[in-house]
C-alpha cells in the first residue's frame, strides 16, 4: 500500500525546519543568541542596551506579585543569565535570581 509512505513523506516535507520540540519550547540556555531567545520566548516587551550587555524583558503575567518582568541578559551577543517567573518560561542555566529565593530587607549600613 503506497498511500501510507506517501502520507508520511508529505508530513515530513511539510514540517517547518526551525521549530523546537514541544518539551523544549520556552527554554533559554546559556550561550543562545538574541535570535534564538526570540524564537523561544517570542518578542520582548522592551530591550535595553548598555555597552556589550543587552537586557530583554518579557511578559510573565505576574508583574504585581513577582515585582518584575522575566529577563534575559546577553553579553557579547550570548545569553549569560535569565530570570524566569512565568510557568511557560524557563532558564537551563544557573540564574542569579532563583525563584525559590525568599526576599529579605536590606538594612542600612551602620554609621562609623
Amino acid at each position: 500500500m503506497r498511500i501510507v509512505p506517501l502520507a508520511v513523506l508529505t508530513l515530513v516535507l511539510a514540517a517547518p525546519g526551525n521549530t523546537l520540540p514541544a518539551q523544549q519550547a520556552g527554554v533559554i540556555r546559556p550561550g543562545m543568541t538574541e535570535v534564538q531567545v526570540r524564537e523561544s520566548w517570542g518578542e520582548p516587551l522592551m530591550v535595553r542596551q548598555r555597552g556589550e550587555f543587552m537586557y530583554m524583558f518579557f511578559e510573565n503575567g505576574c508583574l504585581k506579585t513577582c515585582g518584575m518582568h522575566d529577563l534575559v541578559i546577553l553579553q557579547g551577543g550570548q545569553v549569560v543569565d535569565a530570570v524566569a517567573r512565568a510557568s511557560y518560561h524557563s532558564y537551563d542555566g544557573v540564574s542569579s535570581s532563583p525563584s525559590e529565593r525568599v526576599p529579605e530587607p536590606t538594612l542600612p549600613a551602620a554609621s562609623p
